[in-house]
């Protein structure tokens, strides 16, 4: 059965963005041209520890926007947290609940 997505929205800081078991769909990550960035995504519904799940990076003088894409999802069982660096990075998470 194939389940919708849910976006979490353009966010700029590290935060929850499910707190619940549920699948990850995709994750975008975007730099600013110019300053190296990157983004974890971790199995966890509260905080940046845990089994990692998905990492994009974009170095310095990169391209502006990278993207993970998974049709299947990858099954996170506690949830998804973000954890964002990079001056001027920004990311979307898109994610299935179970």
């Amino acid at each position: 059965m194939i389940r919708p997505a849910t976006s979490s929205g353009r966010k700029t800081a590290d935060g929850v963005i499910c707190a619940r078991p549920c699948l990850l769909k995709a994750v975008i990550l975007e730099g600013d041209g110019t300053n190296a960035c990157n983004v974890i995504i971790y199995d966890n519904a509260t905080t940046n520890s845990g089994n990692v799940i998905a990492k994009l990076l974009i170095q310095a003088s990169g391209p502006q926007c990278i993207v993970f894409s998974e049709s299947h999802g990858v099954e996170a069982l506690n949830g998804l947290y973000a954890d964002v660096t990079g001056t001027g990075a920004a990311y979307i998470v898109h994610y299935s609940s179970e």
